[in-house]
This record gives C-alpha cells, structure tokens and sequence, in this order.
C-alpha cells in the first residue's frame, strides 16, 4: 500500500510540473529618464519689480556744470591827445576863443583856468594870478574891447609861425622853452593880430603867453 502511493505521487509529479510551468519573471524595464530640471519661469509680476528696483538703485547722472560767464572786457581808456592825433590845433583853437571872448567881455578872473604860470603878458612875467588880473583888467579898459571884434583864429606850430609871419617879438621868443612843442593862436581882433602861445601841462593845453 505505501509502495503505491509512492509510485503515484512520482507519477503524479511530472505532470504537475508540466501543467504548471515556472512562470518567468517580467523583464525589467529601464526607468523612464528624468526630464532636466529648470527653474521656475518668473512670473509677469516679478518682472517689472526687478526693473524699477535696478532703476531705483541706479544713480542720476549729474548735469554738467555751467560754463562760467566770461568776464567783462574792462573798456580801455580814452586816450589822451597827443601831437600824433592831429587833434591839438583844434583843441587849442577851441581854448584861444573862449580866452580872448573872455578878455574882450573883461571878465580877465574868468580866464584864469586857461592860463599856465608863469605867465608872459607883453614884456611882464607873472607867477600868480591877482597881480597878472589887475595889471590885465587895465589894459583892456584903455583898449576899449567893447568895440573890439573876433574874426578868426588860426592855430599853428610855433615854428610854421616863424616861417609864415616872421619872428615874434623878443620878449616872446625869450620865454619859448627848449625841447616843449609849443603852439601859437593867431587871433584875429577887428585887423589886429594877437598872438598866444600854448605849452601841454598836467592839466592840457594851457596859454602861457600873450602879445597883441
């Protein structure tokens, strides 16, 4: 009885093996490959804060300085003038009139300003004014200069006078000082001719002598 049932069951075990095969593991599959990370996209709303946040951070640009305002030109001088201007014998010619309108109107005092000391009238020296007025002032009473009139004045280097009229007086050509340009006013006093002589001084051109 124990030989048969072991006979069946080694009989039984090829069959068994047979209608239930080993089953075969699944092959593995190969796992599936990670897709590469990348960061987030930024939203809309970050965006324009980066923007404003860079702009605020940036510094202005500072506007460049203005240019400073150029100095004034300091206007120069008018000059004096001078020999080489040509304008002395008008000038002069100016000054001799209104000398000789005040000598004849006898106001003497009032021609002072146009006179330089020492002074020469005719063949008299004066170093200060009060005694050359009084000494003019009756001079011109005896002369009646009220029926004296001024026709013209002709002004001239005091050389071109000696060539032109001749030598004057003595006691003019005496007091003419040495290496001064001098000018001479010729007036011309109803036919007569009175001479002044002008020198430059500190103050322009002043008479300094008078001869008629």
């Amino acid at each position: 009885m124990r030989r048969w049932s072991l006979l069946l069951l080694l009989s039984a075990a090829p069959a068994l093996s047979q209608e239930n095969p080993p089953t075969e593991a699944p092959p593995a599959q190969a796992p599936a490959a990670e897709a590469p990370t990348s960061p987030p996209p930024a939203s809309e709303g970050t965006r324009p804060s980066r923007r404003r946040s860079r702009t605020r951070t940036e510094a202005p640009t500072p506007a460049p300085a203005p240019a400073p305002a150029p100095a004034p030109a300091e206007e120069a001088p008018e000059p004096r003038p001078t020999s080489r201007t040509g304008n002395e014998p008008e000038r002069i010619r100016k000054d001799a009139h209104q000398l000789v309108d005040s000598l004849l109107a006898g106001d003497v005092r009032g021609s002072v300003g146009h006179l330089a000391f020492p002074f020469q009238l005719e063949e008299r020296r004066f170093d200060a004014p009060e005694p050359l007025v009084a000494t003019w002032v009756k001079e011109l009473r005896n002369k009646r200069t009220d029926l004296v009139t001024l026709y013209d004045i002709e002004v001239l280097p005091y050389a071109e006078l000696e060539r032109k009229y001749g030598k004057p007086p003595a006691r003019l050509g005496a007091i003419i000082p040495r290496g001064t340009e001098v000018y001479a006013a010729v007036a011309n006093l109803s036919g007569h001719a009175a001479v002044i002589l002008y020198r430059q001084t500190e103050d322009g051109w002043k008479a300094f002598a008078y001869t008629d």
